[in-house]
């Protein structure tokens, strides 16, 4: 990057300070992609402008610019729109065509005021220099859309200042962010959520409403972090259960970086109440969305294309994307696209923190899973799994060996009947299939025992949803 050094002030001397200004444009951007993905694509060279001025020529440009009457230490006037790290203005009609060599353009203008640097520095016991280097970093980031009007701004920019003034090499700076699946019930997000995590996370059935909590899997690359959230399937509630897993997949679309609402190919060709309410929320936030069109495979591909139109005209979404969640077709191209939109800031989670998912939560699951397989319609809706105890054999000599009880809670008497099955065959064939699925996920031998119990009404019973991580109270991002 080419740096133009400009002294409009007579109080101190910038040649001294070249060097700094040099470094600490040199580590910021060397610590923030931004700069380089938007060279890879668009061939720029990009400059940047600072300008040491006096305390009267700052107060001015306040006065002006954003009606202060006051002198401050440093102004950043970015040339382009950003935020957080990236790009969001359009720099084809800033670049040339016919030219072999790269664009040359202006990252933006730094003012600043050397005498309020140097207060500072001696306010703080720092050197002139090291007070400039922070604010250089501090303006710099202003430049590429990262600021600090909200709480959660400013904790992520002052995060970012202190890991490029401290030169934390450990902290990642890279596309990263929450990425949420939403959409009705059964339309393959966990399914899509198992293949990229390479495990089961996400308990699958032909049955809707099988995930009831929020499930976390972050996909990382060299390049990026995508922390995907599996969401319950947007329904109309009749229960507090239901009211319960509802809230957690708005507050999800709420916080989240990017919403992608899938859909599948054999839906007809117009926006349903459910999708509507998704996207509704996703523009209130200025979230941007990408429509994923699963099950486009064993689609007819004539079928899709009144689909994709009758979306496209609805909504702008930033890509339209045909997968196939089971065999992968098409998620790369999903991953290309999340990449490209969001915010440049530091990994959100570290190695081992992949997911939210504990072994005693998957095994809850698995028995879930055979309890909505093998009974009648009514009964999944009313069963909940708890596990009463966890426990192995540690002694690594031997081949792992896990204890398990749990207990199946039906909300009706009746349902218990159906469970149990006659003389317990039922609950023998569900501890069967479940045992076998905790094995292979453990890779244990494993030991599981099940009881069953009635617990009425307990779909709309505060303390019950509490013991299940179902509290509308204390629903958070996992």
């Amino acid at each position: 990057m080419k740096i133009r050094i400009h002294n409009k002030q007579r109080k101190y001397d910038s040649a001294q300070l070249q060097e700094t200004v040099e470094a600490a444009v040199k580590r910021t951007f060397d610590y923030l992609p931004a700069l380089q993905l938007v060279k890879a694509e668009s061939d720029i060279e990009f400059s940047l402008d600072v300008s040491f001025i006096s305390k009267n020529a700052i107060r001015k440009l306040n006065r002006e610019h954003r009606d202060i009457d006051r002198p401050t230490d440093i102004l950043s006037f970015p040339t382009f729109e950003w935020k957080d790290g990236r790009l969001t203005e359009d720099l084809s009609p800033w670049l040339a065509t016919d030219s072999e060599k790269p664009n040359n353009l202006s990252l933006g203008d730094l003012m600043i005021c050397l005498e309020l640097v140097d207060k500072q520095a001696k306010d703080f016991k720092n050197t002139l220099k090291e007070e400039l280097f922070f604010l250089l970093v501090h303006g710099l980031l202003h430049l590429v859309g990262y600021d600090h009007k909200t709480a959660a701004d400013q904790l992520k920019m002052r995060a970012l200042q202190e890991n490029i003034v401290n030169a934390d090499s450990s902290v990642r700076i890279l596309p990263s962010g929450y990425v949420v699946l939403a959409g009705r019930p059964n339309v393959g997000k966990s399914t899509l959520l198992n293949y990229l995590s390479g495990m089961t996370l996400a308990i699958t059935t032909p049955k809707p409403q099988t995930t009831r909590n929020l499930i976390r899997s972050v996909y990382n690359d060299e390049n990026c972090q995508i922390v995907f959230l599996d969401t319950p399937g947007f329904h109309k509630p009749k229960t507090s259960l239901g009211r319960a897993m509802l809230k957690s997949a708005r507050i999800a679309i709420r916080q989240a970086d990017v919403v992608l609402l899938m859909i599948e190919a054999s839906f007809k060709p117009f926006l349903a109440d459910l999708e509507r309410e998704i996207l509704k929320m996703a523009a209130e936030d200025n979230t941007p969305v990408i429509l994923l069109i699963n099950k486009s495979d064993i689609a007819v591909k004539e079928n899709i294309l009144p689909l994709i139109a009758a979306y496209n005209e609805a909504y702008p979404f930033k890509a339209l994307i045909p997968i196939a969640a089971n065999t992968g077709d098409g998620v790369e191209e999903m991953l290309e696209e999340i990449k490209r939109l969001l915010p440049i800031q530091e990994a959100l989670f570290r190695d081992g923190e992949e997911t939210n998912v504990t072994e005693k939560t998957l095994a809850e699951e698995m028995i879930r899973r055979e309890v909505l397989l093998q009974t009648q319609e009514e009964v999944p809706f009313g069963v909940a799994v708890v596990i009463d105890e966890f426990t192995e054999e540690t002694d690594p000599a031997v081949t792992r060996k896990v204890y398990i009880a749990a207990t199946i809670l039906c909300d009706k008497p009746s349902h218990k009947g159906i469970l149990l099955g006659h003389k317990g065959q039922k609950i023998k064939s569900i501890g069967t299939e479940a045992r076998a699925a905790i094995s292979n996920m453990l890779e244990a031998k494993v030991h599981l025992e099940l009881f069953v119990k009635v617990r009425q009404n307990w779909m709309n019973r505060p303390q019950d949803l509490a013991e299940l991580g179902l509290d509308t109270k204390t629903i958070q991002m996992p």
